[in-house]
């Protein structure tokens, strides 16, 4: 089993009028063939512009990757011209986006989208890549799927429609699927499903998968290894099993503890103090530092690195004992 995909520093940046944004900087990990990798944090970290930066889907004009690489079976997709990328975007590697209704076009059926897909990818006929979307449908037990191949979006549930996004990014066989919070917005029966549904075809399609979320109840059940994100960079990285029984970062130990009945208490939850930081200006130091109680002179002198404490566990923190 070897690396299928290898982000090392990467760095992207948005430029508005207000000056340069630095939404990811210096972000390193890596995704072996057939594993699934967490990555989680609060709103606005950066996880789901890392994903739109393997896709090579940011905002033309204003979002760019300004550093780094991003290597896809050893091969920089940083500096791939747009036309290789569209081989690879869709085909090898796929996205679940956040909210379905939006990401599916309105005024298509869901099979003419399916099928979109397919025929640009596999270079199928009309009727084969129908046969196809069908399938598709069916493998994401998705009920009479002759039937619903025909509906449109509007027509559908928030679940079904999440089930059609699956068929979608699967419908090429991907090597690596990107999954960015894909239960957002659906009750909790149907989350279950869903992920459920993602382990099965995960095991049955052998890809590898990287999960975008904010709950730690997912990435417990799903992950294989796990970065935690704040203010663009990675903070802490593990397995599962020491992330939640030994988080080692300030931030990690504030995300456990902010779980409901994580420390034991009903009447309230523990809140980190403070807001995250503007990215148009990050502290100098530990970018944790204005919410850490640890925190001294020597966090705003010293920008901490991301170390391995233990065989396994890496932490970027001043303080680690």
């Amino acid at each position: 089993m070897g690396t299928l995909l290898e982000i090392k520093d990467l760095q992207t940046s948005f430029f508005t009028s207000d000056g340069e944004i630095k939404a990811v900087d210096g972000v390193s990990f890596d995704i072996q063939d057939g594993k699934t990798m967490g990555l989680v944090g609060e709103s606005g970290c950066g996880k789901s512009v890392t994903a739109l930066s393997v896709m090579r889907l940011l905002a033309k004009g204003t979002g760019e990757v300004v550093g780094g690489e991003i290597l896809y079976r050893g091969e920089n997709l940083a500096q791939l011209s747009e036309e290789e990328m569209r081989r690879i975007r869709g085909n090898e590697i796929s996205m679940i986006f956040q909210e379905p209704m939006t990401s599916l076009n309105p005024v298509f059926t869901i099979g003419e989208q399916i099928i979109e897909a397919v025929q640009l990818h596999q270079q199928v006929g009309k009727r084969e890549g129908r046969d196809r979307a069908i399938e598709m449908l069916r493998l994401v037990k998705l009920a009479e799927p002759e039937k619903r191949v025909s509906d449109f979006p509007h027509q559908l549930s928030g679940g079904m429609r999440q089930r059609v996004m699956i068929a979608m990014a699967l419908s090429c066989n991907p090597s690596l699927l990107m999954a960015d919070e894909p239960t957002t917005a659906l009750d909790v029966t149907i989350q279950a499903q869903i992920l459920e549904l993602m382990s099965e075809l995960q095991e049955k399609l052998g890809m590898a998968v990287l999960l975008i979320t904010h709950d730690l109840g997912v990435v417990a059940e799903q992950a294989d290894d796990v970065a935690v994100m704040y203010a663009g960079r990675i903070v802490e990285r593990a397995t599962p099993d020491i992330i939640f029984s030994r988080p080692t970062h300030p931030y990690t130990i504030g995300l456990m503890n902010s779980v409901p009945g994580a420390t034991g208490k009903k009447d309230r939850l523990d809140a980190i103090p403070g807001i995250v930081p503007s990215p148009l200006h990050w502290p100098s130091g530990c970018r944790f530092r204005t919410r850490c109680t640890r925190a001294d002179e020597a966090c705003a002198a010293q920008e901490p690195q991301l170390l391995e404490v233990e065989p396994g566990h890496w932490v970027s923190c001043l303080k680690v004992d």
